[in-house]
């Protein structure tokens, strides 16, 4: 299905910054068995990989890209599975609107997969919820299998071979009726919620249950509520399973690789004008699921990836996460730095994609901290008596509630006050984090007019201004303040 361009083209301005020369790249790579690299300089990194595209951002400013030989900006690229992570950011659409719970059963979007009867299943299918199939939790039985069988000697030594050749990812790829296919498909490998399994087929669902509860095929649900607003500069498709059949929602958005990188800003941006996508969200697929994902290594949330080493606690919110594809396609975002990245390849099924992970990372931190989005509270008593000194509390909290580090600057009626937040050590009566006091040598009248700003030593503006009277409050551009 053809993708138009979007009808205003979100610009991307060159930023006149740099990225680093090389990258760390530890266990040697598949084709190098054996050996052992440090680092790698930063083409032969590309070109290792079989890099086609490689576009980076910097607060939504072009920082570097480089394309393969025979390869353009306006060359569309296939991202495999890392559409799933794009109809994840559908799906949390769906969530805010109302449209859909987390909890809400598959079953209960789409009747005709329901298991009436153990010809048709397992009774456990039913009681998969479209939290499942975002967090690869449902337990369905559908092998994640890439393997082919075209020498059928090949199945004497290893007949297990035949059963993934048949049941496994590819003739879901290349069934000509997905449907069919989801509803051949209703046993199950465990009851769901309960482990962690990456199963194409759940993002398949997904798909299917965003269609039914819009009335509208995935691709048009994308083009309007995603690529619109990323302001794609390039057409792309969509890979149906046929001629006006229904998107493979586990796979095939082909697209150039400055498209892939503005759909990655969405993800940056979200709880801004500038994005579709929900602050909560955003928040969710940065804190990945209990369950990990390939013998408990990779983290994994709302079909977003994160790095194996990272070992989030409970609820911890990690800084970056990335789509990933099977060949070497990555949407990469960090939070920390307001970085994305983008690298479209034709590498080997599944390889060297830790290395790859750390090396993007790499990158992303070699840039400057981004001043966080963070929410100031200022509170003070509503009378004083003359002469007494009144005590205003102060409380900063960051996206997450992190809480962050820098200087809010108060002004009382022209008296200047500072309150410093040094991720929660106070060095003197009037430091804190996340809560401060300022002592006000009077008491403050009503409807008394104050300032406050947070600086975090950022070169961009600061990440909070307020004003208020204790009525009015101004929040000035993406950034938010609450009295």
């Amino acid at each position: 299905m053809a993708i138009p361009k979007a009808r205003h083209t979100t610009p991307l301005p060159r930023s006149g910054e740099s990225i680093p020369r090389r990258v760390p790249w530890g266990v040697g790579t598949q084709d190098l068995p054996g050996t052992s690299v440090d680092s790698l300089g930063l083409e032969e990194f590309l070109t290792r990989t079989s890099t086609r595209a490689f576009v980076v951002l910097h607060r939504g400013k072009l920082v570097h890209e480089w394309y393969a030989d025979g390869i353009d900006p306006d060359t569309k690229l296939a991202s495999w599975s890392v559409a799933k992570s794009l109809v994840a950011l559908l799906a949390g659409q769906a969530v805010a609107e109302g449209r859909l719970r987390l909890d809400t059963l598959l079953v209960d979007v789409i009747p005709e997969l329901r298991v009436r009867s153990p010809l048709d299943g397992d009774a456990a299918y039913n009681r998969v919820t479209v939290r499942d199939l975002l967090d690869m939790t449902s337990g369905i039985e559908s092998p994640e299998s890439y393997t082919l069988v075209d020498d059928p000697t090949v199945v004497l030594d290893n007949p297990s071979l035949l059963v993934t050749s048949l049941t496994g990812t590819y003739p879901l790829f290349a069934t000509p009726d997905v449907q069919s296919f989801a509803r051949t498909h209703r046993t199950m490998l465990f009851e769901p919620g309960t482990d962690g399994e990456y199963i194409s087929l759940n993002s398949q669902l997904l798909g299917m249950v965003l269609e039914a509860t819009y009335g509208e095929d995935l691709a048009t649900l994308f083009r309007t509520r995603l690529w619109e607003q990323a302001g794609a500069q390039y057409a792309a498709t969509w890979n149906l399973d046929r001629d006006g059949g229904t998107a493979k929602g586990f796979c095939c958005l082909n697209a150039t690789g400055r498209d892939f990188a503005r759909l990655g800003q969405l993800v940056l941006d979200a709880g801004t004008p500038r994005s579709p996508v929900t602050r909560a969200w955003k928040e969710r697929l940065l804190r990945p699921r209990a369950i990990r994902l390939y013998g408990g290594e990779w983290p994994y949330s709302t079909n977003f990836w994160h790095i194996p080493a990272d070992l989030p606690r409970g609820t911890a919110r990690l800084d970056d996460a990335s789509a990933i594809g099977i060949f070497g396609q990555y949407i990469y975002v960090n939070d920390r730095t307001d970085t994305v990245m983008a690298k479209l390849s034709d590498y080997g099924i599944e390889q060297d994609e830790a290395l790859t992970f750390e090396a993007i990372r790499h990158i992303a931190r070699s840039f400057p901290t981004a001043p966080q989005t963070v929410s100031l509270k200022l509170k003070a008593p509503q009378r004083g008596r003359r002469g007494q000194q009144t005590t205003l509390r102060v409380l900063a909290l960051g996206e997450g509630r992190t809480r962050p580090r820098g200087l809010v600057r108060l002004s009382i009626d022209g008296q200047a006050l500072r309150v410093r937040l040094v991720d929660g050590r106070a060095p003197d009566p009037l430091d804190a984090a996340p809560a401060g006091r300022a002592h006000v040598p009077r008491p403050l009248p009503a409807g008394l007019r104050f300032q406050a700003r947070l600086d975090n030593g950022t070169p961009r503006r600061p990440a909070v201004a307020l004003s208020s009277d204790r009525t009015r409050h101004h929040q000035p551009g993406r950034h938010t303040s609450r009295p």
